[in-house]
């Protein structure tokens, strides 16, 4: 009897669980089928006053399965893949062939980078009696050891290194000219302990061309020790971790996302890794936590554009729009955000499409509404 009863009491549990998961799904479908209709009642009444609306290209990327000898990872359909490099000099970049400011980077590490131009003049004069010491010569100065000073010299170490690294001869390197930082964040490495500097900026750049740029830069300084000689340190720095997500200029708030969740799957094989090992550099061997290091950026990511300023995207929104000549609108029913062309509200009829407000400006937009 005993037994009876607790077989129907499983019974009972088994049948209230299958409800509930019923129910669920149920609700579900509802909601997603109501979302569907009100999105199609929007469409509709725009259609009938002579409107389309035309999707944000964003909200169709989808990311597909990407793998080499070194890594895999999802990165965005259509993409292309650069690497260079080997071992910790290993360079990566995730870029869209449409427009190369939307990009992931990384570089493992870069060096050398002389402290001053006396350290300069010393290694010359060495070059002059043994030519092996040319590369040391020619090495960039970051009179500036921070990671706003590294960026801002960029421009010049991918010019040395493509000269000092046959394997970087070709590779595609960021342009990131007139790099101007508009934030600074705390970027919790794992070189943390070890670095002079470590940090995530938030930045503008341009492009070769001269096209405007916006992303979030890490990158970790290095001393690599004190060398005195005739009075000068003559020693360098090195940089690890250097990475970056950017965007073209005003639509980083459009691709953060896809780029934080592409950067996010970056794994590099054990068999890499464990290649790279410089058992004789504890810097290196820390920096060698490669894939924790990756979360690391994620969240540092995530962590910056969450408390990032967002007045200056409010103000830099605002004028993207007059000089594109849109205006923004968003529907107040699905809270959809929508550029539409300057003088949409004058000639809309109906209430469902209002202005948007300011902190309106720091989100994506769905879409454009046309005539």
């Amino acid at each position: 009897m005993k037994k009876k009863n607790t077989i129907i009491i499983v019974m009972g549990v088994v049948i209230l669980i299958l409800v509930a998961v019923i129910g669920v799904f149920i609700f579900s479908t509802i909601n997603n089928n109501d979302e569907q209709k009100e999105n199609k009642n929007a469409k509709t009444e725009l259609q009938k006053q002579g409107f389309t609306i035309k999707e944000n290209e964003t909200k169709s990327i989808k990311l597909v399965d990407y793998e080499n000898n070194e890594l895999t990872m999802k990165i965005p359909e259509g993409w292309k893949v650069e690497t260079a490099g080997t071992g910790m000099f290993y360079a990566l970049k995730v870029y869209d062939p449409q427009d190369e400011r939307n990009q992931i980077f990384t570089i493992l590490k870069a060096q050398p980078f002389l402290k001053n131009q006396q350290s300069k003049d010393v290694w010359k004069n060495y070059s002059n009696i043994n030519s092996s010491y040319k590369l040391i010569s020619d090495a960039v100065i970051l009179q500036n050891p921070t990671v706003e000073g590294f960026y801002t010299k960029f421009p010049e170490y991918i010019n040395y290194a493509k000269k000092a690294e046959p394997l970087y001869s070709t590779f595609a390197f960021p342009e990131l000219n007139d790099f101007k930082k508009l934030e600074e964040f705390p970027a919790n490495s794992s070189m943390k302990s070890f670095a002079m500097d470590d940090k995530l900026l938030r930045a503008t750049f341009k492009t070769d061309e001269g096209k405007e740029g916006e992303g979030f830069f890490m990158a970790s300084v290095v001393d690599f020790g004190n060398i005195n000689m005739y009075g000068t340190d003559i020693s360098y720095y090195m940089i690890y971790n250097i990475m970056g997500i950017t965007a073209a200029k005003d639509e980083m708030i459009d691709y953060k996302d896809i780029l934080t969740n592409s950067l996010n799957t970056l794994e590099f094989k054990d068999s890499f890794v464990q290649k790279t090992i410089d058992d004789g550099n504890e810097e290196t061997k820390r920096a060698l936590a490669l894939n924790a290091q990756m979360q690391a950026a994620y969240d540092s990511y995530n962590q910056a554009w969450e408390n990032r300023q967002t007045s200056y995207d409010i103000t830099s929104q605002k004028y993207s729009d007059a000089t594109l000549g849109y205006e923004r609108v968003y529907d107040t029913e699905t809270g959809d955000i929508y550029k539409a062309y300057n003088g949409f509200t004058e000639d809309y009829s109906g209430s469902r499409y209002e202005p948007v407000t300011d902190n309106m400006y720091t989100e994506a937009v769905t879409g454009y509404i046309e005539k």
